[in-house]
């Protein structure tokens, strides 16, 4: 029986799960055969192949090295793991599978999953998702302390934001009233589990959280906001890997031209009321954006998009948000992140720089880092390290210059280890302005006074201002946190930002009195 989809099986899924007869060893019997066969045998394989072959170690040691590697897997790599996946399942030896080699097992279903999710759909990665989850899991349970003494137990934690991820866990969208409609564009959205990845992946996230809230609405009469989602840059870096700007730009003009079949509620306002996500330089992509949406309401992480100009963003309509840190990277810099007390170093940066990367020999204000606070005691600065959230968690202070453009993620990894941020760009602007006390906890310094003054600045803060402004980092980490995505209780996150955005209608005033800030107490 050919079985696409775990469901399919005759899977009982819920409640299902049965103790194993006997500890999962790496015997994964039927296996090896498969896989020396699988480019030549027609299918589906004979069932004769099966159960007769113990599998040769040399063929799982790269299924071991994946134990740790899972959360962050790349999609041609998920998709080499899918084809042993279906190998199992297509031969009917899953439950086989679980008996005989169950971690590792449980290994290649969190590698797989990415791609079952990108090429066969979301419907595909619930049923292996829930495979996993109720059935495979609990059967492993007891055998957790002895899989770790031999690598075989991987990290599960990331796990956490899977049922939001697989569309499996609604929220009410923080009590809003608004009502916002999402389009559907199957081709355009295609794979959330690799697509929310990356710096890029608020394309993905933001569309898919409203998807899920009770603020969604298909009704058109209805409607405040009308959201146009395209996993846009995971398109163009990760999958397809760097197309140039004429390409990406030829399916948003595709898209305009045939508005009235995919975007139909366009006419309602002229497109007033439509919303569109730009991660990064996205909007450099589509230079056309001024024929086909001007009047477009655009959430972006940048404001200042290089070779675009301020024009690119009107405060009237648009408005800024968190850039996106993966998960599993979020956790293990929150790791890091040490009381006041206990901080070693003043300051920090560590990231590309003229000495390193061509990309960034015009960037003055990197170059003067390093020029101005290489070896000065306290302070650790350079390219990239390898203990790079150990430093950032026992500074003080985490300096936050412009990449090549003016924003950069620097910002919100601060948060992340409890670092205060310092913004050496002139031109970022910060996200969630119009609410956020950004003075409270965060300095911004003039990029043209990289010198031996900001360090006695910072030198200077006395320790009570220290520990205020650093409770206060931690207390607003929660806004720069894109997977706290349904929790009941929680205060903050960048989807409330988001919604707090859409309600007010009106341009957002700065609270700051000027381009730069200090923190009012230490004025």
């Amino acid at each position: 029986m050919v079985c696409p989809y775990f469901a399919m099986c005759g899977l009982v899924l819920a409640g299902s799960a049965q103790p194993l007869s006997r500890a999962p060893f790496m015997e994964c019997k039927g296996t090896a055969l498969l896989l020396r066969t699988l480019a030549m045998l027609p299918l589906p394989f004979p069932m004769t192949l099966c159960a007769c072959e113990v599998i040769k170690r040399s063929t799982w040691e790269n299924v071991h090295i994946l134990v740790d590697k899972w959360p962050d897997i790349d999609l041609p790599h998920s998709r080499v793991i899918r084809k042993v996946l279906w190998a199992i399942t297509h031969n009917q030896m899953l439950e086989q599978h679980a008996e005989d080699c169950g971690f590792a097992l449980l290994v290649i279903l969190l590698v797989a999953l990415r791609a079952i999710d990108y090429d066969d759909g979301a419907e595909g990665a619930r049923s292996a998702y829930l495979y996993l989850t109720q059935s495979l899991l609990p059967k492993l349970e007891p055998h957790f302390e002895a899989a770790a003494l031999d690598g075989w137990k991987p990290d599960l934690t990331d796990l956490r934001i899977y049922p939001f991820l697989m569309g499996l866990r609604q929220h009410d969208c923080h009590g809003t009233m608004l009502k916002i409609y999402v389009y559907k564009l199957p081709e355009l959205t295609r794979g959330v589990l690799h697509c929310h990845h990356g710096q890029w992946g608020i394309e993905a996230l933001i569309p898919h959280w409203l998807r899920q809230g009770s603020c969604l609405t298909t009704n058109h009469e209805e409607a405040d906001y009308f959201f146009v989602p395209w996993h846009t840059w995971c398109d163009r870096i990760v999958h397809k890997m760097n197309q140039s700007r004429r390409e990406v730009s030829a399916v948003y003009i595709d898209l305009m031209k045939r508005k009235q079949e995919l975007l139909p509620h366009w006419t309602k306002n002229e497109g007033h009321d439509h919303v569109f996500i730009f991660s990064d330089q996205g909007m450099n992509f589509f230079p056309e954006w001024r024929d086909y949406i001007p009047h477009s309401m655009f959430v972006v992480t940048e404001a200042l998009t290089p070779r675009c100009g301020p024009s690119c963003f009107n405060a009237w309509k648009d408005f800024t948000v968190p850039g996106h840190t993966d998960y599993f990277r979020y956790r293990r810099m929150a790791m890091f992140n040490l009381p006041t007390d206990q901080r070693t170093l003043l300051l920090n940066f560590h990231g590309r720089h003229p000495g390193l990367n061509d990309l960034y020999k015009n960037n003055y204000v990197r170059g003067n880092i390093i020029r101005v606070f290489d070896g000065l005691e306290g302070v650790s600065v350079g390219g990239f390290t390898d203990d790079y959230f150990e430093r950032m968690g026992a500074s003080h202070f985490c300096l936050v210059p412009m990449g090549t453009s003016s924003w950069t993620n620097h910002l919100y990894e601060a948060f992340h280890a409890g670092c205060i941020p310092v913004i050496l760009s002139d031109g970022f602007k910060v996200p969630f302005e119009s609410f956020l006390d950004w003075p409270s906890f965060s300095v911004k310094w003039p990029m043209t006074d990289v010198s031996k003054n900001l360090h006695k600045f910072l030198l200077d803060t006395p320790l009570w201002l220290l520990r205020k402004m650093k409770a206060a980092v931690d207390a607003h980490a929660c806004w720069f946190d894109w997977h706290q995505v349904s929790e009941p209780a929680q205060a903050c996150s960048p989807y409330l930002g988001i919604l707090r955005e859409l309600e007010r209608k009106k341009p957002a005033m700065p609270r700051t009195s000027g381009p730069f800030w200090q923190h009012e107490e230490k004025l």
